[in-house]
């Protein structure tokens, strides 16, 4: 395997997996926005589309980052009470693995970017290189949206559980805040090295602990990944079920 030449895709690299996705979407879709930096990066793509081709097209962003830089960039923008549906979906994650579940929620927006995904007929990830792990949590902990009342009892049971748990604070201390108002825990599960061996398992009992609102564990809903590669190359990956 190559070794990589920085520990992250460059922006250069971000943009040119962005412009390729914003090259897949078709007049008159209905568009899921992501947040972080490649899911920001497409957006700016599509926007350089819009206005070069006045393609029509309605965007729904997962946070109000990503509403804020679709409004400035031209994206025309919708609300889910108008729209039921959605034709795609592009965001970035946190780790990909090779069955392409997912974990995300490092930017803070998990909540929304799952309820986005879960409306999209196709979604698309775009990645750096070294997002691909062999199994999920070998770099990132498991992101958790928590009702503020129930966080010591949550972190109690994730304590419980194996789990290693920190709140996830501002750069000045405070607690951080999603865009729905709750505050985020950082879960890890095992000694090192760090790895979750049945995903599946560990987001089921996830969700039956009361006030957990919802998990960065995305399984079985990306379709497609568009993958920056530390030589330079851009691999678009199909999930191939069988």
């Amino acid at each position: 395997m190559n070794q990589p030449a920085s520990p992250a895709a460059t922006p250069q690299q971000l943009e040119q997996i962005a412009w390729r996705a914003a090259q897949l979407i078709r007049p008159g879709q209905r568009v899921g926005m992501g947040s972080g930096r490649a899911a920001h990066a497409f957006v700016r793509a599509m926007g350089q589309r819009i206005h070069a081709e006045s393609l029509p097209v309605v965007g729904i962003p997962s946070s109000e980052s990503t509403a804020q830089l679709a409004r400035s960039s031209g994206v025309p923008l919708g609300t889910l009470d108008e729209i039921t549906a959605l034709d795609i979906a592009v965001d970035g994650a946190d780790e990909v693995d090779p069955h392409m579940n997912l974990l995300k929620g490092g930017g803070g927006d998990l909540l929304r970017e799952k309820l986005i995904a879960s409306m999209a007929a196709r979604i698309i990830i775009l990645v750096g290189q070294e997002k691909l792990v062999p199994q999920l949590g070998a770099k990132f902990p498991v992101f958790v949206e928590v009702v503020t009342f129930a966080l010591p009892v949550v972190s109690r049971k994730l304590t419980a559980m194996g789990a290693t748990v920190q709140i996830r604070l501002r750069p000045d201390g405070n607690i951080f805040l999603t865009d729905n108002g709750n505050p985020i825990l950082h879960a890890v599960f095992g000694p090192p090295p760090h790895h979750l061996s049945n995903p599946e398992e560990l987001d089921r009992q996830l969700h039956h602990i009361p006030g957990i609102i919802e998990t960065g564990i995305f399984l079985n809903m990306a379709q497609e990944i568009l993958v920056a590669n530390f030589d330079g190359t851009i691999e678009h990956r199909r999930h191939n079920p069988s």
